[in-house]
């Protein structure tokens, strides 16, 4: 899994920087790449409206980006022994506390045209350390507008395992309290089609999956170093759904509030 994993790495990582280079307008030594480190502390792990993990996770996250480009690894690491005693995740029923349970990568191109961002991207899902989850890819297209509320639009489509789509649409609005310190509130529905929803939770409806709302406090420590406390609910809306995962071992909820605080580096 590992050396698969560092395969895909070392392959989307040369690609970035040869895409990059190609297409800057001058030589490479030129171009500047920033780097974005995120590291959240979460009090749960939830994802389109299904709660993964009901216990603490560790989510880091590293972007690099460059003239549209941008290259994105996220990973989600398990605090604690959830799922161990029902064998969830493992048929040996081994806990996965500090193991890395998914870990994506995301290659993703944008333009902006005025206050019009259009990007596409493509996102490698790997499941390390989780004995039913296979490894797949979605590819997505993505649309913002610069204007009040920031409304911006994303259809994913899996073509491995799933062969489903999952769109999404959010809004937001930020405003600064002093010069260090915001306050950025967030707002997003999601809808998927038959095929994703049999997938993911067993229904074979197409429906508005989750609905979610959250609240970030970004500190900027320095002008390097940000510490984001964050806040957010996600519900999930169609009914058949929500019956669907009154059997889910990971978690059978309609309704999660969680939250935690991310330390993040901008360079």
């Amino acid at each position: 899994m590992f050396q698969n994993l560092r395969s895909r790495l070392g392959l989307v990582i040369l690609v970035f920087i040869a895409v990059n280079t190609l297409s800057s307008p001058v030589l490479a030594e030129e171009s500047k790449i920033d780097v974005d480190l995120d590291i959240p502390i979460v009090s749960k792990y939830v994802w389109r409206g299904m709660e993964i993990n009901e216990d603490a996770v560790l989510q880091p996250s590293l972007t690099l980006a460059s003239s549209g480009f941008s290259f994105n690894l996220w990973g989600n690491m398990d605090l604690t022994d959830f799922g161990e005693d029902e064998c969830v995740y493992t048929s040996d029923c081994d806990s996965r506390a500090w193991q890395f349970t998914e870990i994506d990568l995301t290659i993703d191109y944008s333009h902006s045209f005025d206050k019009l961002t259009l990007g596409v991207g493509l996102i490698d899902y790997l499941y390390p350390n989780w004995d039913d989850a296979e490894d797949t890819q979605e590819v997505y297209l993505a649309t913002s507008y610069d204007v009040l509320f920031q409304p911006s639009f994303t259809l994913y489509y899996d073509f491995n395992e799933v062969n489903g789509f999952y769109a999404n649409f959010a809004i937001g609005y930020s405003f600064s309290i002093n010069d260090r310190l915001d306050i950025d509130l967030s707002s997003s529905i999601g809808y998927a089609d038959s095929d994703y929803n049999s997938a993911s939770f067993g229904s074979d409806d197409s429906a508005f999956v989750d609905f979610n709302i959250g609240v970030e406090v970004p500190f900027r420590a320095t002008d390097t170093i940000a510490i984001i406390p964050m806040l957010t609910v996600t519900t999930l809306l169609d009914s058949d759904i929500r019956d669907s995962i009154e059997d889910n071992a990971y978690g059978n909820d309609d309704t999660y509030v969680y939250g935690g605080v991310n330390v993040s580096f901008s360079f």
